[in-house]
């Protein structure tokens, strides 16, 4: 049998628990002078990290008119060069490697500014006799 004072008793529990958690927060008391009124820390959002843009390419690196002038020569917008030696006793001759879009691999060339002329390792000896003018002191065809 169910006593029923037990029952007022579950009651009063229940009751009393669901009061604890359904009670309205009271507003909080305007401070009064030099009294301290702490307040629970309200959580601020984290920031999402911002997404870090990659570059596709680096800047480009300033030419010197030199390498202007081969780029000029080669008429190949996607052309890149490497290794670019001037004479210092002849500045309208250079020599280094060069990549075209028509040949994916560096070559080695030498240019003649004075004569406009470009010419790219072809494997011959004859390549070898121009790109001895790239040595200092060479004489200068």
């Amino acid at each position: 049998m169910v006593r029923p004072l037990g029952i007022v008793a579950l009651l009063a529990v229940a009751a009393v628990v669901i009061a604890l958690f359904a009670w309205p927060r009271s507003a909080p008391v305007a401070a009064d002078a030099g009294t301290v009124l702490v307040r629970p820390a309200e959580a601020s959002p984290t920031p999402r990290p911002a997404p870090m843009m990659e570059s596709a390419a680096p800047a480009p690196q300033p030419r010197s008119a030199v390498e202007a002038a081969i780029f000029a020569s080669m008429e190949d917008p996607r052309a890149e060069l490497r290794d670019v030696v001037v004479r210092r006793d002849a500045p309208q001759i250079a020599c280094g490697e060069k990549r075209t879009s028509r040949d994916p691999v560096f070559r080695r060339f030498v240019w003649l500014g004075h004569l406009k002329m470009l010419a790219t390792d072809d494997g011959t000896r004859d390549f070898g006799n121009i790109a001895a003018v790239c040595r200092e002191g060479q004489p200068i065809p």
